[in-house]
């Protein structure tokens, strides 16, 4: 922890808004951690299944009304449900608005934290209150030399800009900030998400673009802290390179590929640990090797910790993990948001990239063993490690926040 409050003004009252979904509430965490223990009071917001990780922080903790969807996405992501997406969320985000408020019936909180997906919501909120505001973001960010959307159609499919629900969605977010009642140039500011100020869990040299873009956007990569004493797991100690996979928290229940990799590994010289989520159980999994164990939950950094080489399905948060640790990966790209973390890992040569359909027993027992022996890719990790680190963290992100509450400029305030 360092010093924050000294020479800020004093403690603050913070009113954070993370989504409900594991990749990205977990990386606020330390960082409502961290401001509490600096003296900060700080209220923030989640649903049934974040609440206890939250209170934890020390945090003041209130609930999403009606409760933020925190389903995960569908199987398969098209450009229908890409162009559907928007007016979900939309509709989601401005429903928990009057409840949100209502908390803080005794007066306004002093910046509002929050998550990308609910960029209108905290920007709202913010300018009404007139309050700075921090945009968060566990994933890449966008300006004008890179759209993360526009990469999102590449593999996932043009979305024709008269789609039905895109419409709805323009009219729905026109009434509602029309109706906001903030003046016709603070309503414009509204929609333009690469001016807000933001805060990526990702280091710089990972963003695409990351040169181009300037200080309204911070890098302070992962953020997890000291691990928990129970946050622990040992080799079997016959002194087997460890191999961990994952399909993290979004990809849905797949049996078959877990059975895959037992068969790819069953007669190597490779230690796996498999972490099996919330959606397959052992049972699926069916009899194990004896050089393979599977649980339903392990703590991902405890295992990294002893680790050769992590073969996940490339979601951000994992990827943060393993390039932490310095862990490097294979990774079997599932959803288009994935497919573009990929594309980033192939670019900087930190992964070997395997399709879906093409992800064979065979084909992953070789991609493994290649990068194991890659002492070229083992190098652009270790660099890529030391900007992981050097990136700041929960520390980092803490003293931005604090700097925001001072620096940014004063808002209308309706």
């Amino acid at each position: 922890m360092t010093e924050g409050v000294t020479g800020r003004g004093g403690p603050r009252h913070l009113a954070f808004l993370p989504y409900p979904a594991y990749g990205h509430t977990m990386p606020v965490l330390p960082v409502v951690a961290e401001l509490v223990a600096r003296g900060h009071r700080v209220t923030a917001f989640a649903t049934e299944e974040f609440q206890e990780r939250m209170r934890a922080t020390g945090a003041e903790v209130h609930p999403y009304d009606p409760p933020l969807s925190s389903e995960s996405p569908p199987e398969h992501i098209d450009a229908d449900e890409c162009a559907r997406a928007p007016l979900k969320l939309l509709r989601s985000s401005t429903a928990v608005m009057g409840s949100i408020e209502a908390a803080f019936a005794d007066g306004p909180p002093d910046a509002v934290v929050y998550d990308t997906t609910l960029w209108l919501t905290g920007r709202l909120l913010a300018a009404r209150w007139g309050r700075p505001s921090v945009q968060v973001s566990p994933t890449f960010i966008s300006n004008e030399h890179f759209n993360l959307s526009e990469q999102n159609q590449e593999f996932a499919g043009q979305i024709d800009p008269k789609h039905p629900a895109l419409v709805e969605f323009a009219h729905e977010l026109r009434e509602v900030v029309t109706g906001s009642g903030l003046s016709e140039e603070r309503q414009a500011e509204l929609f333009y998400g690469h001016e807000e100020f933001t805060l990526a869990f990702l280091p710089k040299e990972f963003q695409f673009a990351g040169e181009t873009f300037d200080e309204r956007h911070v890098f302070v990569g992962p953020t997890a802290g000291a691990r928990r004493e129970e946050d622990t797991w040992k080799p079997p100690g016959d002194g087997r390179p460890v191999l961990l996979v994952s399909l993290g928290t979004t990809v849905h229940g797949r049996p078959e590929f877990f059975q895959d990799c037992a068969r790819a590994f069953a007669d190597s010289p490779w230690h796996v640990v498999m972490a099996l989520g919330g959606r397959v159980t052992p049972e699926e999994v069916g009899p194990l090797p004896s050089n393979v164990e599977a649980h339903p939950w392990v703590p991902l950094g405890a295992v990294l910790d002893h680790a050769s080489v992590f073969l996940c399905q490339a979601g951000m948060g994992s990827l943060m993990e393993s390039l932490y640790a310095g862990v490097p990966l294979v990774v079997v790209p599932h959803h288009p948001e994935q497919k573009i973390n990929g594309k980033r890992l192939a670019q900087l040569g930190l992964a070997e990239v395997i399709r879906p359909e093409d992800a064979t027993v065979q084909a992953l027992r070789a991609a493994v063993d290649r990068v194991a022996e890659d002492e070229a890719l083992r190098a652009r990790v270790g660099r890529m490690r030391r900007h992981t680190r050097e990136a700041g963290g929960a520390p980092r992100a803490a003293d931005v926040i604090e700097a925001r509450l001072t620096s940014a400029p004063p808002l209308e305030h309706s």
